[in-house]
């Protein structure tokens, strides 16, 4: 998988990083486990790995782009956190995915959605 960020949520890395250390961490640990989601392991399938982790509650799916793309939220699982409060927005389009934002619960409820629709027409 090829991962690419937003300056956006550059930023947003930045800025975490600089109350929660090992944020950085544990962004490669969520970019390692998407590689499996979408890249298979040792036998298994992708697509089995992909509605499993899809099936739990870490993610949901925001919106289907044309056949193999799609907008996901997901729960970062932060060492320096108790609580799933951060979340990652990302744009998967085949095998590339676009970091697109990173917000704590505790500041934003949601995810910013012109934001999401500007870089998904910047990739059409």
């Amino acid at each position: 998988m090829n991962f690419e960020q937003t300056p956006e949520f550059s930023k947003e890395l930045k800025k975490f990083g600089k109350k929660w250390r090992r944020i950085e961490a544990d962004l490669s640990v969520l970019m390692t486990a998407l590689s499996t989601i979408y890249g298979g392991a040792k036998g298994i399938p992708a697509e089995h790995i992909r509605q499993t982790f899809f099936a739990t509650r870490k993610a949901a799916v925001l919106q289907l782009i044309a056949q193999d793309g799609e907008v996901v939220k997901v729960r970062l699982d932060s060492s320096d956190l108790n609580g799933d409060m951060l979340r990652v927005t990302y744009i998967r389009s085949g095998k590339s995915i676009l970091l697109v934002e990173l917000y704590a619960k505790n500041d934003k409820a949601r995810e910013d959605s012109a934001r999401i629709q500007r870089y998904l027409k910047q990739g059409q």
